[in-house]
């Protein structure tokens, strides 16, 4: 489970929030009775008392709290905002040892600006799970730190070179903003990269559109290295790219980041894309027989399809569909990923369905479903939902309240 988060930020025309949310998330085993045990009335009135407490003072916080981080003009076309993002989760799961647990997801500061015109910035900082499991802290990462520099503009088309430590431009999914997800969450369980740092890894990326008809993505990065990881440090580049069309509808998605749910403000729109990512001899991996140990390197390739899309039904409601079908050969995870999620929204009331199927050359299948059930109290700033999922994994329910500054 991958939960959504909070990130403030500048646009260069106003203040605007483009990713943020304060998230609060309630899992449990099963959605009333655990398989095996069943809780007694007593200890279920208890977990419903305190589900009901963490909502009424995030409602209370989200009705109070005010807006900072404005943006600072520096010149005519230069500016730079100071954000911060911050998300607190509160789990309840029974096939865990610390089956109680609330702590911060991610706190994050966030500083973007605009040196000239055509020369972009944006850097991100992230202390995330303090407090998860008992631990008391938690350390420091720069996410995301790059500069984006525009090549070409014209009335039809742009073209911009990106550069640093930033998302590898695989699938929609992996790339989207979490302000705008569909559901409460990413659907994390497709997603099985090597050599990157939360999807992200340090290289330089060709980005743009065309009559904002299509889209495209491509860089080449390094392969990130972490302590923990097993990348081959003689491995040469990894070039990862995507391509989209907009067969219905004009949404320009050679930004930063995509947008899974326009809740119906854009109009019709179908985004078709295909992704790649590769990298020869990218892991090393342990071979061990009878006499020896012996390390090979591993190459790592992934490619994907899938699409976006929503469909007005009148001029109240809407049809949402996501799908993605990813294929995997890398030292972590041989085999297919899939999903499809789509969302009815009616008003400000959306319902929603997943689909979800992970299919590795060895071992065994997981298909689970997930139903949930989402308000929008003022669009995606102020934001509540119920989701359950129900399959091979782990049953579990989850309660968000997103707000966006």
């Amino acid at each position: 489970m991958r939960p959504c988060f909070l990130n403030l930020t500048g646009n260069g025309k106003g203040w605007v929030a483009s990713s943020c949310c304060l998230f609060v998330g309630l899992c449990r085993k099963g959605a009333g009775i655990v398989y095996g045990v069943a809780l007694d009335e007593r200890e279920k009135m208890k977990n419903v008392s305190r589900m009901l407490m963490v909502v009424i003072v995030l409602s209370l916080v989200l009705v109070t709290v005010a807006v900072a981080g404005p943006e600072m003009k520096i010149s005519e076309d230069s500016w730079i905002s100071l954000s911060f993002l911050g998300q607190a989760h509160y789990s309840l799961n029974k096939d865990v040892v610390d089956d109680e647990d609330f702590y911060l997801r991610r706190g994050r500061i966030i500083v973007q600006g605009q040196m000239m015109d055509g020369v972009k910035f944006f850097v991100e900082t992230d202390n995330d799970n303090a407090g998860k499991n008992g631990v008391a802290s938690a350390s420091m990462d720069i996410q995301d730190a790059f500069m984006d520099v525009r090549l070409m503009k014209n009335d039809n088309m742009d073209m911009w070179l990106q550069g640093g430590l930033i998302l590898l431009p695989l699938s929609l999914e992996n790339c989207a903003s979490a302000a705008s997800l569909l559901g409460i969450d990413y659907n994390a369980e497709a997603v099985k990269f090597v050599n990157s740092f939360v999807w992200r890894d340090y290289g330089a990326e060709l980005h743009g559109q065309v009559a904002k008809k299509v889209a495209y993505r491509i860089g080449a990065f390094d392969g990130y290295d972490s302590p923990a990881g097993n990348k081959n440090d003689e491995a040469p580049l990894r070039y990862t790219g995507r391509v989209d069309v907009n067969l219905i509808g004009e949404i320009a998605n050679g930004g930063w980041f995509y947008s899974q749910n326009q809740r119906g403000k854009k109009g019709n729109y179908l985004i078709v894309g295909a992704g790649f990512d590769q990298q020869d001899e990218a892991t090393m991996v342990d071979i061990i027989s009878v006499s020896m140990t012996n390390s090979v390197a591993v190459d790592s390739d992934a490619w994907v399809v899938d699409f976006q899309s929503s469909f007005a039904i009148n001029d109240k409601a809407s049809v949402l569909v996501n799908a993605g079908y990813y294929e995997w050969d890398n030292s972590a995870f041989d085999g297919k990923t899939q999903f499809v999620e789509s969302g009815v929204l009616v008003g400000d009331a959306m319902v929603t369905g997943k689909l979800s199927l992970t299919d590795p050359d060895i071992g065994e299948n997981t298909e689970d479903y997930t139903a949930g059930l989402h308000y929008f109290i003022k669009g995606q700033n102020a934001r509540i939902g119920v989701e359950h999922r129900w399959g091979d994994s782990s049953d579990w329910t989850l309660v968000g309240l997103q707000f966006l500054l």
